[in-house]
């Protein structure tokens, strides 16, 4: 563990990621995060499909910030295609074309509305769902139930659903964050194999799953259960793991993938992952809370 190293970090944090991993319960934490994050992707192929990728998930995270600041007495600010297309572009993950099938997709499957402004007709703004904003909602609230449970965060002690009002400015507090965020991103270069391709981050998170609960360190699934698991073909599944093999990421020799065992670089790359989370989701709450809750929890 103390060999990875966080000197190339894209992203100015309040609290460095290498004090998450340090801290006493980082492993238990960690684990909870990812059977959380399992419990809400897990069966949900759809929506694993439409965002755990790299391109998508910056876009998905670039509409929910943009809905987020809004300020609807200054156009500039509103969510509209056009906008998500010109920051989602910048960020060099996507082009407007891609961007605008993403979008297509998500408003298809009822996660994003299109509606007319109510000022001015001519300008469709794009409205995340109910049940995007509250998933989106969970997922950040994994990630400060961790926090919590670490002590090194202005929400010590805390547990249970994120109060919109919080999820709200958090998301906020995302949006001149997302060049960095990219840039963190692509820096965990070990774990390519999982974030370049559809649903690589869900199978990631089942085979940590399965390393930490399988006694013989052996996960025994295979690549039918992964597919069958994640919603892609099974095919597709052997890539991404053969890929992660020969990364060093992991072993596996049996047909069919019954036999896949995490090295310990799988364990420190996705370590180092985790302890980046829990330091950008630190960086935003303390920019989302008021500054006299940050200061007295500090």
């Amino acid at each position: 563990m103390d060999q990875v190293s966080f000197a190339d970090s894209a992203l100015v944090f309040q609290v460095p990621p290498f004090e998450f991993l340090n801290a006493p319960g980082f492993a238990a934490a960690r684990d909870r995060l990812v059977a959380g994050k399992l419990a809400l992707y897990e069966g949900n192929h759809l929506f694993n499909r439409l965002i755990l990728e790299e391109g998508r998930f910056l876009c998905y995270l670039a509409a929910l910030s943009l809905h987020a600041g809004q300020d609807m007495g200054r156009s500039s600010t509103w969510l509209t295609l056009g906008r998500l297309q010109r920051e989602v572009t910048e960020l060099g993950v996507a082009s407007r074309n891609r961007v605008e099938a993403q979008v297509s997709c998500l408003r298809k499957y009822g996660f994003l509305t299109q509606q007319p402004h109510a000022s001015d007709r001519r300008v469709r703004l794009l409205v995340p769902s109910a049940a995007l904003l509250a998933r989106d909602a969970g997922i950040l609230g994994l990630l400060v139930d961790g926090l919590s449970a670490l002590g090194l965060s202005p929400t010590e002690g805390r547990s249970g659903p994120l109060e919109p009002d919080l999820h709200r400015a958090m998301r906020r507090a995302t949006l001149p964050h997302l060049p960095g965020l990219s840039r963190l991103i692509r820096r965990h270069l070990p774990l390519a194999p999982f974030f370049a391709h559809d649903c690589g981050y869900m199978i990631l998170l089942l085979l940590l799953r399965g390393g930490r609960d399988g006694g013989d360190a052996v996960i025994g699934s295979g690549y039918q259960r992964l597919a069958m698991q994640t919603g892609v073909s099974r095919t597709h599944v052997r890539r991404i793991v053969e890929a992660a093999r020969d990364a060093g990421l992991l072993t596996t020799t049996a047909r069919g993938g019954h036999d896949i065992r995490l090295t310990p670089a799988m364990w420190h790359a996705a370590d180092r992952w985790f302890a980046d989370k829990f330091a950008l989701t630190d960086l935003l709450l303390r920019e989302a809370l008021p500054a006299g809750r940050t200061s007295a929890a500090a």
